[in-house]
């Protein structure tokens, strides 16, 4: 056992003792404090250059109004860029929409197509696979889309009232008739207290009729005119005799001021008072449209008090910009 211990402390202080070249094994060895350690070192290098750069936007962003918004900028100056992308806004500032992209880089055109009209805020931005470069100067466009019309739309034939004024009554007889042209009548006999001929007189007859179910979209802020197309007769064409037609859009506690046409035949004919560019004096939104809120006041002028008339259909068309 002594024998076996002595061998593994040999082997062990030979495995931890230095070599030095040209010593032969089993030398003694001085490994004093003269020992040095030698450190490889490789010398071979290289290098390497690492290029930064700002993915910059058009310049010069540029827009025309009208049907739709032309927009045009300056390209950018990064040719490696992949194109643009078209944003668009409804207030200035944004928030923005991407709405389209432009491809490649060396368009510097294009157009945008919103659906409704109204001014518009546009930027551009450049970009290159992910990367995106900052906004470009925003510019504006007012959109007018082309007009459109309602087309001739009747009243309900239950959405009727008379109105104050002369004898209190309107179309007294079957007043619904003059909803639809179809040869029944709404009659208005011996109409007025007076023979003053003037729309706003108190001594005439009036009558309020609603319900046109118009359509007209509640966000249209464009609308161009607005005519009433009334078929109406008289039992005589002596005197004088008119006539009248007002518009509200608040159920009938604002009304505009009155149009007048005269009338000419005792047959039934179709007079249009208002026109495709005529706004009635005011400025109307969409919403003013809906049933709760249109009306139309007929008022029926001559100096004669024994005048009858007939009203043989009442119709509304609205032109506007969608």
């Amino acid at each position: 056992m002594r024998r076996g211990r002595r061998l593994a402390a040999t082997l062990l202080a030979l495995a931890f003792t230095p070599l030095v070249a040209g010593a032969a094994v089993g030398s003694p060895i001085d490994a004093g404090p003269d020992l040095s350690v030698a450190r490889l070192t490789d010398s071979a290098t290289t290098t390497q250059s690492i290029t930064t750069d700002t993915l910059d936007p058009p310049t010069s962003l540029s827009a025309t109004g009208g049907l739709t918004a032309a927009l045009a900028w300056t390209a950018t100056v990064d040719t490696y860029a992949t194109g643009y992308k078209v944003a668009r806004a409804t207030v200035s500032g944004g928030p923005y929409s991407v709405v389209s992209t432009v491809t490649p880089r060396t368009i510097v055109s294009t157009t945008d197509a919103p659906t409704a009209s109204g001014t518009y805020y546009y930027v551009l931005q450049s970009y290159f696979q992910s990367w995106t470069s900052a906004n470009s100067n925003q510019t504006s466009a007012v959109v007018t889309l082309a007009q459109t019309a309602t087309g001739f739309k009747s009243c309900t034939a239950a959405s009727n009232a008379a109105d104050t004024g002369g004898d209190g009554n309107g179309y007294e007889t079957t007043p619904g008739n003059g909803c639809v042209v179809d040869a029944a009548v709404a009659t208005d006999a011996n109409s007025g207290t007076n023979t003053t001929i003037a729309c706003a007189n108190a001594g005439k007859d009036r009558h309020r009729y609603w319900d046109y179910n118009l359509g007209v979209p509640a966000s249209v802020l464009v609308v161009a005119g607005i005519q009433v197309r009334a078929n109406i007769g008289e039992n005589n064409t002596t005197g004088t005799t008119q006539i009248c037609a007002e518009l509200s859009w608040d159920g009938g506690t604002t009304w505009t001021a009155p149009k007048s046409v005269a009338l000419t035949a005792t047959a039934i004919t179709a007079y249009t008072l208002g026109a495709t560019n005529d706004t009635w004096g005011r400025t109307w939104l969409g919403s003013e449209f809906a049933n709760g809120s249109f009306r139309v006041r007929i008022t029926d002028v001559t100096n004669q008090t024994t005048k009858s008339f007939r009203l043989d259909g009442l119709a509304v068309q609205v032109t506007y910009t969608p």
